[in-house]
């Protein structure tokens, strides 16, 4: 299970000359400059384990299924700007009944363009469905992301809509500002979705051709459906990125959110009467202010033929049906090498969530690791093979759990390039 997630990123200063906003996926290490690339795809699939929404219970042991989907990566260079839109979808189907059938969807567009010699526009725009929230995601580095999937939601739905505007006041100093609109969507029973928005400002030196500095304020705010409550969130935070030889580019970011959340928590209990066990809620408000660091540090490497990204980092985060508010500690990365007609590619995350809201204990992680092989076997036509090994943590009552996924099958490009992982 794949998606291409954006998060708010402060765009690069006006006079790089490489700062355009196309989506970096691992297939674009087959393209250079304006391309249109249509593929479809067939699977097969085995998994071992989904959850289950009603109750806690889970299915074991195994069950075959498949998947068919497509999509299309395409950029255009235009005068002073560029243009670049990367979607994908699949239809997911088991053939045992209790493994809920459903779809994957990502869609990002990125468009930026120079107004004058001082101003330079960017917006991306991303949407999608995150099918039980495993597998790797490309995740655009970012310090508060937006986007915190569920495994026990079978579908989580997100739109992320970002737009910026860059001034450019000498060679070495300018201004950012940025806005940014955010809709979480969780399907089970219960869940808890988030909409909101935020606005940014940011003052970015160049203190050597390689090497910047740069200072953000945010100030983002989110309300949860079912009048749970809302909380706004003033961010504080200074970035030090360096460009190194041979294609490598590192950057750090430290700073404090300061966040308010209040409303009214629902929070699951259940008491022992003898041999009986009776469930419920026990409901409260709550008004909190507190202060969490973010940190994060980020390492790319892009070559013609390979790629390499790493972030990990502490941040603040809407939730994830479940929990509201909450601290977000995560690590992901991924790696891939291409030649002209195959593609390996590896990719893996952790990330461990824990309320800021209130005072509820409980906290939740997941990780992921995914493997995938692409091969041109003829003009047009791929072969791929891919495994998914996902760890689903603790959730209140759930226990934890394991999935492994392997899919094989076959796809038809316009290009003829493999499928990628994502």
């Amino acid at each position: 299970m794949s998606a291409a997630v954006a998060a708010q990123q402060a765009p690069s200063t006006a006079d790089d000359n490489n700062a355009h906003a196309t989506p970096i996926t691992l297939a674009s290490q087959f393209f250079d400059h304006d391309f249109v690339n249509y593929f479809v795809f067939a699977n097969g699939i085995y998994d071992t384990t989904v959850p289950i929404l009603q109750g806690s219970q889970t299915v074991t042991g195994g069950t075959f299924g498949w998947d068919v989907g497509g999509g299309i990566t395409a950029s255009r260079e235009l005068h002073d700007g560029e243009f670049s839109v990367s979607y994908r979808g699949d239809y997911r189907s088991y053939i045992d009944s209790a493994y809920s059938s459903g779809t994957n969807q990502s869609l990002l567009l990125a468009f930026d363009k120079r107004l004058s010699r001082h101003w330079t526009f960017f917006t991306t725009q991303s949407a999608g469905i995150l099918d039980y929230g495993g597998g790797s995601y490309s995740v655009t580095p970012t310090v508060v992301s937006s986007v915190a999937p569920n495994p026990f939601s079978s579908q989580a739905r997100f739109v992320d809509s970002s737009i910026s505007l860059a001034y450019q006041q000498t060679r070495r100093l300018s201004y950012i500002f940025s806005g940014n609109f955010y809709l979480n969507n969780y399907n089970y029973g219960g869940a808890i979705s988030s909409i909101g928005g935020s606005g940014s400002a940011s003052i970015q030196y160049r203190l050597t051709a390689r090497t910047s500095i740069a200072g953000t304020y945010s100030r983002t705010y989110y309300t949860y459906n079912k009048g749970v409550g809302q909380t706004t969130l003033d961010g504080y935070s200074l970035t030090l990125a360096h460009q190194f030889a041979d294609h490598w580019e590192a950057s750090i970011s430290a700073g404090v959110n300061r966040s308010h959340t209040s409303g009214t928590i629902s929070i699951p209990i259940a008491l022992l009467f003898g041999q009986q066990v009776v469930t419920g809620y026990e409901i409260g408000a709550y008004d909190r202010v507190s202060y969490t660091p973010s940190v994060q540090a980020t390492v790319t490497h892009y070559l013609r033929h390979s790629s390499l990204s790493f972030s990990a980092g502490q941040g603040v985060v809407p939730g994830n049906g479940t929990f509201l508010t909450s601290r977000d500690q995560f690590a992901n990365g991924t790696y891939s090498y291409s030649t002209r007609r195959s593609n390996i590619s590896f990719g893996g995350g952790f990330f461990r969530l824990e309320s800021i809201a209130n005072n509820i204990s409980q906290s939740y992680n997941s990780s992921n690791l995914s493997f995938s092989y692409g091969h041109t076997l003829r003009r047009f036509l791929a072969v791929n093979f891919r495994y998914d090994y996902l760890r689903y943590g603790g959730l209140f009552s759930y226990g934890g759990l394991n999935d492994n996924r392997f899919t094989f099958g076959f796809s038809l490009s316009s290009k003829s390039v493999p499928i990628t992982l994502y």
